[in-house]
């Protein structure tokens, strides 16, 4: 009996150690990178403090989600999965999909003019929907100012553009812009934990909004209703559910494979040129590669939500607090990107970066002065009307009396970007006489600025 016991011992200890030996190696990969995303909320780590949600997928497979922070800090209740976030401008994405589902079922062509869903709206016969689906209307804050440009010829973020789109929806269908998203995508998809995020309404599990204090701690957001924003920024979602339509996006299960395709497509301007934005998403690159993405920033929240089409990685961020000022964690954007450094890292192709070179103190010291910004007021709320150029330690330097100082990397002796790759670029133009005499800042790839020297 006791060589049996033995025996069996043995046998059992051997199988135990060969289970050890044989552990999987991509479970312990994924739960160091786990580790390593929850490592970026470590200044967050038990204070009263808002947060974030985060979920990350592998060709639809999630790999990480969890939330981080609170939902409420008045009443210490903890963000989940289960959070539900206001998405602000990824909203335009599901506006997209709507527009895109009506014309493949042949209520509505793309390349038809607004006028002939909306015949009061001005320019409405020079401005197509894919004009306003791209950007590249020439629309202002406000439908009724003149035109920015023409359209089709550069492309400047317009969230007025997706408010009439929201408008066209609602004459095609008959129906208000969220009972058509509710049944034509979220009750199909079973988005239960999604809708337009009325003010008013009790909806359980929806996150407070708060933001960054002068002194450093943190205020509730202004209340506001951000159905207001409609069509162009006026969702609510969780990581889940977003997570959902995702998915069934990206698979052809929402739009036929054909119409993804489109939607994924950089728009080409009227001189050939291409734009960075193409149906309802973004489309440029991260670290060398193809990333297909959406923001969002809005009182209280901001948003990212992106997709490495290469590499089948989805990565999620949805936070309660804005973006400005700055918090003890980075926004919903830089941890997007820090999270795909965490899983993409080593696919990521440093010679695809943005290089910068060295130009002389002379030629930089030749932008430096103040320059006059004209904008959308939500942008120049935010950054102010004037911005200042400086040089220090060999690079140029840009701030404003509401934004603090960024650190701007030459790619040309004229072209220069911010440090952080984030799609934010600075173009300095002259006149005849090779006297500088304005800006160009292209933020995001998508928001067009100009400005004009004043100090001359």
């Amino acid at each position: 009996m006791i060589l049996r016991s033995l025996i069996v011992l043995t046998a059992g200890a051997l199988l135990a150690l060969d289970g050890f030996c044989q552990a999987d190696p991509e479970a312990s990969d994924l739960e160091s990178k786990s580790r390593q995303v929850g490592a970026l909320f470590d200044s967050i780590a038990g204070v009263d403090a808002p947060g974030a949600a985060v979920l990350v997928a592998r060709n639809g497979t999630v790999l990480h989600v969890k939330g981080y922070g609170f939902a409420n800090i008045e009443h210490h209740v903890p963000i989940t999965p289960q959070t539900k976030f206001r998405l602000a401008s990824v909203t335009k994405s599901f506006t997209a999909a709507a527009v895109l589902r009506l014309q493949e079922a042949g209520e509505l062509n793309i390349d038809d003019p607004v006028a002939k869903y909306l015949p009061d709206t001005p320019n409405g016969g020079r401005i197509t929907l894919r004009h306003l689906l791209t950007h590249t209307s020439g629309i202002r804050n406000s439908e009724k100012d003149p035109l920015e440009f023409g359209p089709g010829e550069r492309l400047n973020y317009s969230n007025a553009g997706y408010h009439l789109l929201g408008r066209i929806i609602e004459k095609v269908t008959g129906m208000p812009y969220e009972d058509y998203l509710r049944t034509s995508i979220f009750e199909p998809l079973k988005m239960h934990d999604s809708g337009l995020d009325h003010y008013a309404p009790i909806i359980a599990n929806r996150a407070a909004g708060y933001d960054r204090g002068a002194s450093g701690g943190y205020l509730n957001a202004l209340p506001g209703d951000m159905a207001d924003r409609y069509a162009g920024g006026g969702l609510y979602s969780t990581v889940e559910d977003l997570h959902r339509f995702d998915q069934a996006f990206i698979t052809g299960k929402l739009l036929k494979t054909e119409t993804v395709a489109a939607a994924f497509t950089p728009v080409r301007l009227n001189d050939g040129m291409e734009g960075s934005y193409g149906f309802g998403w973004i489309i440029t690159k991260y670290g060398g590669l193809r990333e297909i993405s959406h923001g969002g920033d809005g009182t209280g929240c901001n948003t990212w939500n992106a997709y490495y089409p290469d590499q089948g990685i989805s990565v999620i961020v949805l936070s309660n607090v804005g973006m400005r000022p700055a918090g003890p964690f980075p926004n919903a954007v830089d941890l997007a990107h820090k999270i795909a450094d965490i899983y993409l890292g080593d696919q990521m192709r440093p010679e695809n970066r943005l290089v910068e070179i060295m130009v002389a103190l002379p030629v930089l010291q030749s932008y430096t002065g103040v320059y006059r910004i004209e904008g959308r007021k939500e942008v120049l709320d935010v950054m102010g009307d004037t911005i200042t150029f400086g040089v220090e330690d060999g690079r140029l330097v840009v701030f404003s009396p509401k934004m603090p100082k960024a650190v701007l990397c030459a790619e040309s002796e004229t072209s220069f970007f911010v440090q952080q790759e984030n799609g934010n670029k600075v173009a300095f133009t002259r006149d005849a006489q090779g006297l500088v005499i304005g800006v160009v800042i292209h933020l995001m790839g998508v928001v067009e600025l100009r400005g004009e020297r004043v100090d001359k």
